[in-house]
């Protein structure tokens, strides 16, 4: 059997060198397994085992000697004796704990395949070695995916999951490695998943226990259908959110702990009603003595990610957490590392060494933390945030890792809500700056993982930065931010990058002078159509703000509209005549109004802005020689809804307000349409008080020049 040694090196690189000695010395167990002879194999296989268990340097120079594919043939042999191929299953096991290069080889195999042909034998400890393989193999990111491609195999496991404790641990991290998205969960919840592993919250066993808490907890993340069936279940005439509950108790194990609080966290976040006081005396103190320095890293990670979770969106668990246990304190003893001076003994420097592993991860974890406990009340803001923690914050945009950027940028996008902060801290530490620098990052198509995540983040924060009361706005523009959101908009970027250009231009353009409003028309002037015929409604809304900006103000309004207006009216044109409506997001605050509806209320005030213009020019051009837009007025007053009642009422008092030679020819126009006969059925059952006092000051306009 030869091996290619320049094949070899590339993929193990470490033994460079050593192939000959490789060789030399481990041939004749590999041999072996070539034999013709039964017992011969079986012993080739016991060595080869007894060889690479707990030694990663012995697995890699197996697999590069050609142990595997033999393993994998000997596996699918029908005559083979069910203790030879259960040797050969747990080897397997064993290589795939190796390095991820050992894995990459083992698949290139077709070890997966073979593992699951494994499963469907009846034979339990070759079922289970094949098993432990499988869990193995799916816990490399990479791999997760690998059990939903035979997704015919998933009932068997969960109809073996209770033959054994190993069985039920396994099955279990395999569910919470490759369950990664709500297809998954559903298809999951299906086969009736939610019962099998609540089954195990009982287990006698702690690692059972824990992994089917881990397992839940993948199952219910952002999923309504999978809590409402936790919540509705009952275990042996016991419901299972209070076995849930009860597993929060002190004296039960930190695993259990901490699992449960995130399994509760994620039932709480997909919107089912649950009692808030679990929530707020026990979920939340549980996640925040599990960020206590005391508790080891992963702990401390997992505690601050979860509570990170749970308090985003709430208030009022914000304001908890910053009376719970002294949390920010808790959150400031994540950056304490401890030094080599520190270090006395050899398990002293194995701390020190996993710590400095692991900094990464917790950088990650408190900023999240920081970011959710300052989303929203100011007087945490004064009470928590220091120069230091800005200028951490700042500094740690340049790191390496992109989750902890966009953890970081999470975390200043809570404080640029603050306009202290805003104007001081961040000023003097120069936020934009590095700010600047992740943009231009980004931009110039420097790839890293999560890129489109960081670019969607980086993008929100510049939205508050550009704010017309921020310092930062005037040098983020001289810096030509505009043309990275010019950038952002094609649409080959997510709806998310896009739909936070446009928030910034939003931004960028009120009450800005006429010079920069040119600039953003010139920006965005290509792109108009694409915009206001987007899918997503923030984006259309956000584009027609624009555009009302960039008219506001009446004396840059006819220099706007003699460059830009054939442009504008088209623009305004696609959004009366669309049929094609965008999607509202959940946060769009649309209430009971019609996306329609609140699309052409916008519409109006751009007309409004127009109808505000030189009525010898910009007027008669656009509006009064147009008479379908006109019609559209008129139509809209009749229309059920309050403020597109409004905005057409308003829209044809500017018509008939603006001095100038023609504004007795635009009232007589406006009579002639029907625009009196509709204000006076308005004025007969005007809604509110504010569409009352509207519709009497238009009637009031007419009637100045004898119209009625």
């Amino acid at each position: 059997m030869e091996v290619d040694e320049h094949n070899v090196t590339e993929t193990f690189p470490h033994l460079h060198g050593v192939l000959s000695e490789v060789t030399a010395m481990y041939q004749p167990f590999v041999e072996k397994l070539f034999s013709e002879n039964n017992a011969t194999i079986v012993e080739g296989l016991q060595q080869i085992k007894s060889l690479v268990i707990g030694n990663n340097k012995q697995k890699s120079n197996f697999i590069v000697l050609g142990a595997v594919p033999r393993l994998v043939y000997l596996i699918q042999q029908e005559n083979l004796d069910i203790s030879t191929k259960t040797h050969c299953a747990v080897i397997l096991g064993s290589l795939a704990k190796g390095m991820e290069a050992n894995v990459k080889s083992l698949l290139d195999y077709g070890v997966h395949d073979v593992m699951l042909y494994g499963l469907r034998q009846v034979d339990l400890r070759f079922y289970e070695a094949c098993l432990r393989c499988i869990r193995t193999i799916v816990m490399y990111p990479d791999n997760s995916g690998l059990l939903f491609v035979h997704v015919s195999i998933i009932p068997r496991l969960l109809e073996f999951i209770n033959k054994s404790t190993c069985t039920q641990e396994c099955t279990c991290e395999i569910i919470s490695h490759c369950c990664t998205s709500k297809e998954h969960q559903d298809l999951l919840y299906d086969l009736n998943v939610i019962h099998s592993i609540t089954e195990l919250l009982t287990s006698k066993t702690l690692k059972v226990k824990v992994k089917s808490l881990q397992a839940l907890a993948v199952l219910c993340k952002r999923n309504y259908t999978t809590c409402q069936s936790i919540l509705k279940g009952h275990l042996r005439g016991n419901a299972v959110m209070d076995i849930l509950t009860d597993m929060l108790s002190r004296a039960q194990p930190v695993d259990i702990q901490i699992n449960t609080a995130k399994c509760l966290t994620y039932i709480y976040r997909s919107g089912i009603i649950i009692d808030e006081g679990v929530i707020e005396r026990k979920v939340l103190p549980c996640l925040v003595r599990m960020c206590d320095s005391s508790r080891n890293i992963e702990e401390r990670v997992v505690g601050a990610k979860t509570l990170a979770y749970l308090i985003e969106t709430q208030p009022k668990l914000q304001r908890i957490a910053l009376i719970c246990e002294q949390f920010p304190k808790k959150l400031e003893a994540f950056f304490r590392h401890p030094t080599i001076a520190d270090t006395q003994n050899m398990a002293d420097m194995r701390k020190f060494k996993h710590e400095l592993g692991h900094r990464q991860e917790m950088l990650e974890a408190v900023f999240l933390a920081y970011a959710a406990l300052l989303s929203n009340d100011e007087d945490i803001r004064d009470l928590v945030v220091s120069d230091t923690l800005v200028k951490r914050l700042a500094e740690e945009l340049s790191n390496t890792s992109p989750t902890v950027r966009i953890a970081s940028l999470k975390s200043l996008l809570s404080l640029s809500r603050s306009v202290r902060i805003l104007r001081t801290i961040f000023e003097d530490m120069e936020v934009w700056k590095h700010v600047l620098k992740v943009t231009q990052d980004q931009t110039a198509g420097n790839n890293t993982v999560g890129s489109d995540r960081e670019k969607v983040a980086v993008g929100a924060l510049l939205c508050n930065l550009l704010l017309d009361f921020s310092p930062c706005k005037v040098k983020l523009l001289n810096a030509n931010i505009l043309q990275t959101f010019k950038i952002w908009l094609k649409a080959e970027y997510p709806l998310d990058l896009k739909r936070n250009a446009t928030w910034g231009l939003l931004n960028v353009t009120f009450q800005a002078e006429l010079k920069l409003k040119m600039e953003v028309m010139h920006l965005i002037s290509p792109d108009i159509f694409m915009l206001l015929t987007c899918s997503d409604y923030d984006i259309v809304i956000k584009t027609l703000g624009i555009l009302n900006n960039v008219l506001t103000n009446k004396e840059h309004t006819d220099a706007i509209m003699n460059e830009y207006g054939d442009a504008i009216m088209q623009a305004c044109m696609i959004t009366l005549e669309s049929t094609s409506l965008p999607n509202p997001n959940p946060w769009s605050r649309l209430g009971n109004r019609e996306v329609s509806s609140s699309i052409y209320t916008h519409t109006l005030c751009v007309l409004g802005c127009v109808a505000a213009g030189d009525g010898v020019t910009t007027v008669r051009k656009f509006l009064y020689e147009n008479e379908h837009f006109l019609k559209k007025l008129i139509f809209f007053m009749e229309h059920p809804d309050l403020e597109l009642q409004i905005a057409a009422v308003q829209c044809i008092s500017t018509l008939c307000q603006n001095e100038d030679d023609e504004v007795i020819i635009r009232r007589e126009k406006m009579k002639e349409l029907g625009a009196v006969e509709a204000l006076h059925k308005l004025n007969v059952n005007c809604a509110t008080a504010s569409l009352c006092d509207r519709v009497k000051l238009a009637l009031m306009l007419f009637q100045l020049q004898g119209n009625l």
